[in-house]
């Protein structure tokens, strides 16, 4: 199952389109979010992003901090916008 995924910069789109993972360092620690993720708003922490696409191929974004933020939606898997800076 896949969720729809952002990834922003304040100058530009990263990514859009649907995936079926995404790990992040998050203040707390790495975080790791699937499809039907519970709702959650969390700071970013320097590291790197890893997004697994809908094809199952992993790309890896490294990251300054930002914003994540898990909606639900359950008939689409949910949807999730990470805003990130460099």
């Amino acid at each position: 199952m896949t969720f729809q995924l952002s990834i922003l910069a304040i100058d530009r789109e990263i990514y859009k389109g649907q995936a079926q993972a995404l790990t992040v360092p998050s203040q707390t620690g790495e975080l790791q979010v699937l499809a039907d993720h519970v709702p959650l708003i969390t700071l970013l922490k320097e590291g790197n992003l890893v997004l697994k696409k809908e094809n199952a191929e992993e790309q890896t974004i490294p990251i300054a901090g930002g914003v994540l933020e898990v909606k639900t939606n359950p008939p689409t898997g949910g949807e999730v916008v990470a805003l990130v800076s460099f």
